[in-house]
Order: structure tokens, then C-alpha cells, then sequence
């Protein structure tokens, strides 16, 4: 019985990208312990945290930073963060094109490999874009010099 179990496995594997899909798996039920214990010790102190209510000065100078190295450092991250969107999503559009040029006529599990591919890059491509945002952010509050929240940015759009 184990051996059919490993060659079905194996012939699926073949079709489907199993093994990475389940390493993504894994990896993101570590991380999601790993923010469910960070948000436990965290509990207490943001309770505290909400009766002290800075002012906008008050939370630059909490950093440690100036606004204008504050405002170069959010502007890098997130140019950074977009460039690397920009290689995601063109990884994703050349993708099916360099697959249908070098991929026999009858490949369909290559096919379906890419497919499952590009889904994932796309995911990827959305979390980088989701992180230029919140950089985006940071330089509205920066600029307005107050300590709006995202929806007060939205607002502003």
C-alpha cells in the first residue's frame, strides 16, 4: 500500500505542484503562530498605548529620525517595492509566452504547471504592491504631518 501511495503521489506531483504548495503551506502556518504570539505579548501593552495619544511632532521624534530622513527612507522602500512589483507582474505576463513558445504541442501538464505558477506570482505581486501602499502611507502622513488613518487617506485620494 505504501507504494502505491508514493507513486500516486509522485504522479500527482507531475501534474500539480504539491510539494511547493504545501511548503507555502507550512511556511505560512508558522508565520500566522509566530503574529498569533506576537499579538498575545503585544495585548497589554496596546491598551496602555491607546491612553497616551501623541502628538504628530511627539511621534517623529519618537522614532529617532527626522521627517526628511523618515520621508527618504519610506520613498526608497517603497520605489523598491514597486520595482520588484514591476519584475513580478512582467514574470507573469511572459510567462505563458515563453511556455507556448517552447512547449510541445501535447504538454498539458507543463501548461498546468504554469497556470499554478503564474497564480502564485500573482499573489506574490500583489503583496509587493500591498507594501508599496502602506509606504505610500507613511509619506501622506509624513506630508500632511498628522497621524490620519488609512481611511482618512483613501478619503484624500
Amino acid at each position: 500500500m505504501k507504494k502505491i501511495g508514493k507513486k500516486a503521489w509522485f504522479a500527482a506531483n507531475l501534474i500539480l505542484p504539491l510539494w511547493e504548495a504545501g511548503r507555502m503551506v507550512n511556511a505560512a502556518r508558522y508565520a500566522a503562530e509566530k503574529n498569533a504570539e506576537r499579538f498575545r505579548r503585544l495585548w497589554p501593552e496596546a491598551a496602555q498605548r491607546e491612553k497616551e495619544i501623541l502628538t504628530f511632532d511627539e511621534a517623529v521624534a519618537a522614532s529617532g529620525h527626522s521627517r526628511e530622513s523618515l520621508m527618504r527612507r519610506f520613498l526608497l522602500a517603497k520605489r523598491i517595492w514597486l520595482a520588484m512589483f514591476i519584475v513580478a507582474v512582467s514574470i507573469v505576463i511572459l510567462l505563458p509566452v515563453g511556455t507556448l513558445l517552447a512547449a510541445p504541442p501535447g504538454s498539458g501538464v507543463l501548461l498546468m504547471r504554469m497556470f499554478s505558477l503564474m497564480f502564485m506570482i500573482s499573489a506574490f505581486a500583489g503583496m509587493l504592491f500591498v507594501c508599496a501602499m502602506q509606504n505610500q502611507f507613511h509619506l501622506w502622513q509624513l506630508l500632511s504631518q498628522e497621524l490620519g488613518s488609512f481611511t482618512q487617506w483613501r478619503a484624500t485620494g
